[in-house]
């Protein structure tokens, strides 16, 4: 069963891009345009081995989510930030809350490849 990633940004063209490349490398996708949706899923949080979520978003930041992800989950899901507004202190409080990668938009798709490979890896 391919492993599954959920795919969280505001802007459904991000949405729809990344669910693309994802499925044509083999994985499966479910896709939200916010954190509330995402965290309201009643099945999801059971069903996803990954998270890619953008930084910022409308309502619930990215952040405040994995903060959330944290006291819900156990084990919380790995989660790689995208951003195209991040600044230094944000990507080094995003890893030290335990982010897996933080990645600046334009992505590098080879980079992003590379982080959930590594993530799921067994």
């Amino acid at each position: 069963m391919p492993q599954r990633i959920a795919i969280i940004d505001d802007e459904r063209s991000v949405r729809s891009g990344l669910c693309n490349l994802l499925q044509s490398e083999g994985y499966t996708t479910e896709a939200f345009d916010s954190a509330e949706v995402f965290l309201s899923h009643p099945t999801i949080l059971g069903e996803v081995a990954l998270i890619v979520a953008d930084v910022r978003l409308r309502g619930m930041t990215g952040i405040e989510m994995l903060d959330k992800l944290h006291l819900i989950a156990s084990p919380c899901p790995p989660v790689i930030f995208i951003s195209g507004h991040a600044d230094d202190n944000l990507q080094r409080y995003a890893i030290g809350q335990g982010a897996v990668a933080f990645l600046r938009k334009p992505i590098n798709v080879e980079v992003l490849l590379a982080h959930i490979q590594h993530a799921l890896a067994p």
